[in-house]
Formats: structure tokens, C-alpha cells, sequence
């Protein structure tokens, strides 16, 4: 009898109904996967975003710079100067302007070799932050001096971007030729490293070097910069607004940690180089019958930290400078003492409405008003100063009782009263 045989049927059951946590991590997985496709785009557009505005910096024909912009010539000795009879009233932005004179002062008058009568003029040599970058022609430092003691006359001779030798070389051709009573050489620890290089931002320099005892220019006629590689000097500020730009530096100086050595002070030839034209100002100076005075301006570089080469270059220009005689002012001392928000407040920062990359960082008219508050009594501190402005207010006491001697007894008694706190 045969034998039967029974088939077994298997059920199949749905994944889900197996596993019923199944459907839950699909459903988690889509979630994910959607948030992560969420964040991807939001970086993508958010890099977009970032490249395009850094692109429009880069590009935009209102985001100049001063020495790629029509205010700044090529000058065989120098490298650069401004450009004499330069007048914009919206150059820096909306309302702050630009002024210079026909040699290229940053002032709307004229200066005769001789100081007028009754005045006491002072020479104010310097970089960016002297020549007032980002700032009108009444808001530099130089030019509030003036308007603290209407018994100076104040000359700018500042030039954006100058290292130390330009200075002394800019203030050798223009300004001997000037009788003054007070030079005042400021500078950022920044400038000494520029003396060391043969091209700033698109332009070519010369160098100083001390040969035979003697201090010689090289680098003459300063070659003109015709490459591409200027142009790429000149936007080192907006090409560092490129997210990838940053990340690439950190990478580098992260892979690559290299100690500046310009944070040791200077060498033994910058040294020379240096010490031979403080002498050389010296020498002008006694021959102009006037006083030097160096300046040592804060900035918003790390070189005022104690981490930075500036402790090591302070040192070393006040010795030096004590060594010589020759008055020395450290206005980062004084900058230190004060209060972090009124540090910061004296700068322009990133994204003002300045039309120009090279403006942020340097003083706006609070900073400028505070180096020029400091210097005031630093100036009036030095016997020099003090002997010349003496016999300067002597002459204003007389000429203002010659002026009363002229007018009826009412009127003066009148004005007497004004100045007292009357009510005409």
C-alpha cells in the first residue's frame, strides 16, 4: 500500500511583520539620510554664498585699495607717492574725503619753507596710520595736534604703506626743506619688517644699507611692478575673505609651525642700518635747529602682544633711542592701560561703509583723537617745545591787548563779559 505522503506549506510573512522594529529604522534612515541631504545643501549654499561675497570683494570696482587707487603714483626713489592736487569728497566713503596739496602733503594748504609767525610747526613723518587711512583730512591725528593748540602748524607727510626707509627718504627730499621746530617720526613695529623688503603690494621699494659708515639707497630706480603678482599683493585682504583661503593657512602654519625670527628684534645689519639713520635724523635735526621725536603707535596686529615681535623691537628702539637722546614716546604702554571696549572702539573694523580693504584696522576718528591727546602733552613735557611755545604765547597775550587797546571801553568790557560766561 503506498505511502502518503504530506506536504508542508510554509507561510511567508511580510519583513515587518518578522521584525516589527524593521519599519521604524527605514522610516529613522530616511529621516537621516534627509537631514543629511538638509546640512549638505545649507554648507553648499552657505559656501556659495561666502565665495560670491568674497568674489564681489574681490572684483567690485568700489572696494579699492589706496595705493592700487588713483590717489597713489610710482615714484623712481621711492616706490610710491600720493598724487599732488588730489581732491574727493567721497573717497574713503560717503562724506569722508580726500585732500592733498601740489607736493603731495595730505592738506589743503600750502607750506612756505619759513613757519609763519606766531606758529610752531611740526613735521608728523609716518605710514598709513599717520596719513589717516579710512579718515578725513581733519580727523588725522597730525591734523587734530592743530586743533588742540592753534599755536602749531602741523604738516602730514605720512605715506600709506611706507617702511621706516621711505619715511626717512620722503622726509629727506620734501621735508628739510621745511624750517620746523618739531619732527615727529611715527611708525608701527610693522614698518622695520618693510625695510627688509624689495616690494610691497604691487610696488617695487628701495633698501637701505649701511656701507663704508655710510647709509646708501639700493634698489634704484625702484623697478615698476608689471606681473600679475601685484595685483594679487593688492588683494591679500579680500582674497583672505575665501573660506578655503583661511582653512589652507591654518593647514599650512598648523603642518609648518615656523618662528618668525623678526620676533628676536632686530639683526646685527638691521641693526646697523636702523642706528645709522637715527644718527642721520639727528644730524637734520640740529642743522633744522629742531627736536626729534619717535612715536611708537599702537595697532591691531598681534605685535603689541607680549607673544608678538614688538616687546623685543620696544626694547630695543628705547635703548637705542635713550642711548642717542632722543625722546621716545611708547603709546602702546599707555593703549595697554586702557579699557578692552575703548581699545577696540578706536578702529575701523570689517564691514563699515569704507570703500577701501586696507581701511579696517586702522584709527577711526576716536583712535586718531586719542594719539593725538597723548601726544599733546607728551609734546609740551619736552624743554624744546616748551622754550618755543613760551614766547609764541607772549606774542598772542600782546596781540590780544593790542586788539582790546583798539576798541571802546564798552565793547571790550562786553567781551569780557562773554568770555566769562556772559549771555551775548
Amino acid at each position: 500500500m503506498p505511502q502518503r505522503t504530506e506536504s508542508s506549506s510554509v507561510i511567508e510573512l511580510p519583513l515587518e511583520e518578522l521584525n516589527p522594529h524593521t519599519g521604524k529604522g527605514n522610516l529613522v534612515k530616511k529621516l537621516c539620510l534627509a537631514g543629511s541631504a538638509c546640512v549638505l545643501f545649507l554648507l553648499f549654499l552657505e559656501g556659495l554664498c561666502s565665495s560670491l561675497s568674497a568674489s564681489y570683494q574681490l572684483f567690485s570696482p568700489q572696494d579699492r585699495g589706496t595705493l592700487s587707487g588713483a590717489v597713489m603714483h610710482y615714484d623712481q626713489q621711492l616706490g610710491w607717492l600720493t598724487v599732488p592736487n588730489f581732491h574727493q569728497k567721497n573717497y574713503f566713503a560717503p562724506g569722508i574725503g580726500l585732500t592733498t596739496n601740489s607736493v603731495g602733503f595730505r592738506a589743503s594748504e600750502e607750506f612756505t619753507p619759513q613757519v609763519p609767525s606766531g606758529k610752531l610747526r611740526i613735521i608728523c613723518s609716518g605710514d598709513s596710520f599717520t596719513f589717516g587711512e579710512g579718515v578725513g583730512d581733519e580727523h588725522t591725528w597730525c591734523r587734530q595736534l592743530e586743533s588742540l593748540d592753534q599755536r602749531f602748524q602741523t604738516v602730514n607727510m605720512g605715506e600709506s604703506g611706507y617702511g621706516v626707509d621711505q619715511m626717512y627718504l620722503w622726509y629727506g627730499r620734501q621735508g628739510m626743506v621745511l624750517d620746523h621746530s618739531v619732527h615727529v617720526f611715527a611708525f608701527i613695529i610693522e614698518d622695520f619688517r618693510r625695510m627688509q623688503l624689495t616690494s610691497y603690494v604691487g610696488y617695487g621699494k628701495p633698501l637701505l644699507r649701511v656701507r663704508d659708515g655710510v647709509l646708501v639707497t639700493q634698489n634704484v630706480p625702484v623697478p615698476r611692478q608689471l606681473s600679475a603678482l601685484p595685483w594679487l599683493e593688492r588683494k591679500r585682504v579680500q582674497l583672505q575673505e575665501f573660506r578655503s583661503v583661511k582653512l589652507l593657512g591654518s593647514l599650512v602654519a598648523w603642518a609648518h609651525p615656523a618662528r618668525d625670527p623678526f620676533s628676536d628684534g632686530p639683526t646685527d645689519e638691521q641693526a646697523q642700518t636702523i642706528d645709522k639713520t637715527l644718527e642721520n635724523l639727528q644730524a637734520i635735526e640740529k642743522q633744522k635747529n629742531s627736536t626729534l621725536l619717535l612715536v611708537c603707535l599702537p595697532s591691531t596686529v598681534h605685535q603689541h602682544e607680549q607673544s608678538g615681535p614688538a616687546p623685543a623691537w620696544r626694547a630695543w628702539i628705547r635703548g637705542e633711542s635713550a642711548k642717542r637722546g632722543i625722546a621716545f614716546v611708547d603709546l602702546i604702554d599707555d593703549f595697554h592701560k586702557l579699557p578692552v571696549t575703548m581699545q577696540d572702539g578706536m578702529f575701523i573694523w570689517p564691514g563699515s561703509v569704507h570703500y577701501f580693504a586696507e581701511a579696517p584696522g586702522h584709527y577711526n576718528d576716536e583712535g586718531n583723537e586719542w594719539v593725538a591727546k597723548e601726544l599733546y602733552g607728551r609734546l609740551l613735557s619736552l624743554p624744546w617745545v616748551a622754550e618755543n611755545l613760551g614766547p609764541l604765547s607772549e606774542k598772542k597775550f600782546e596781540a590780544q591787548n593790542s586788539s582790546f587797546s583798539l576798541q571802546r571801553p564798552e565793547e571790550a568790557s562786553t567781551q569780557h563779559t562773554s568770555a566769562r560766561g556772559g549771555t551775548e
